[in-house]
């Protein structure tokens, strides 16, 4: 047995647990009613939604997180590309930009619009036969080198301005957390009104992923004299593209 084994084994033993909390147990404790309440409410019509954009760029603003919005994807992948121009490498260096291994953002079609800028566009996914620590290994490597990441968003609370990844094959975490400058991409059908809303949404998958993150804004910190500083423990830029179309 390994360290890690070992570790959950006593969480699960301190916890009185035989075995990982699935969907059906961990949301066990929801009041009868709740989560079809809950669902309900998220199911608005395209006016509701467009009112909760506009509370999401509200509340984005303290966050220094940047709220776009494209009629769709093709709008949204000039855009980004135009970005991709403009923002200069943290460290120096040639410009390269890593993507999740999503079909929504395919249609932004990134690879073409800057195949004559001599930036680099890679897919985080493992090559057809490649080991998974190889795997792991290299995908590390080009995250590292990297210096926009591009993600998709499973769904965005406008009360908070937090958008949630959740994490699976072609959706790792390091995209999102390792490259300077962060591009979020979210149909506006994803957007929902808080916290309770996106976890009744997740519930209703049946299914948990083996983890999901929560991101509002890029990383900051002031724990130095109380200067408040972006950058410090994940990417210093973020922009959230809102396809509305």
């Amino acid at each position: 047995m390994n360290n890690e084994q070992q570790f959950l084994d006593r969480i699960r033993k301190a916890l009185g647990r035989d075995q990982a909390p699935d969907a059906a147990t961990l949301f066990s404790s929801r009041p009868e009613g709740e989560l079809d309440a809950l669902l309900t409410r998220a199911d608005r019509d395209r006016e509701g939604r467009l009112a909760l954009l506009e509370q999401l760029e509200r509340n984005a603003v303290p966050l220094n997180l940047h709220v776009h919005e494209a009629e769709d994807l093709a709008e949204a992948g000039l855009r980004i590309a135009a970005l991709a121009r403009e923002a200069e490498t943290e460290w120096g260096g040639d410009k390269h930009v890593l993507m999740h291994d999503d079909p929504l953002l395919r249609d932004l079609n990134l690879p073409e619009l800057l195949a004559d800028d001599a930036i680099r566009v890679d897919v985080a996914r493992f090559e057809p036969g490649e080991d998974e620590l190889a795997g792991k290994a290299r995908l590390r490597a080009v995250a590292e080198s990297a210096y926009i990441g591009v993600t998709g968003a499973d769904w965005c609370a406008a009360d908070c301005a937090a958008i949630a990844l959740l994490t699976g094959p072609g959706h790792g975490r390091a995209v999102s957390l390792v490259p300077s400058i962060h591009v979020a991409v979210l149909p506006l059908e994803r957007l929902v009104a808080d916290l309770p809303e996106g976890y009744a949404l997740l519930e209703g998958r049946g299914e948990l992923p083996g983890s999901f993150t929560f991101i509002s804004g890029p990383s900051k910190t002031a724990d130095i004299e109380a200067q408040l500083v972006h950058g410090a423990h994940g990417p210093r830029e973020m922009h959230l593209f809102v396809v509305t179309g």
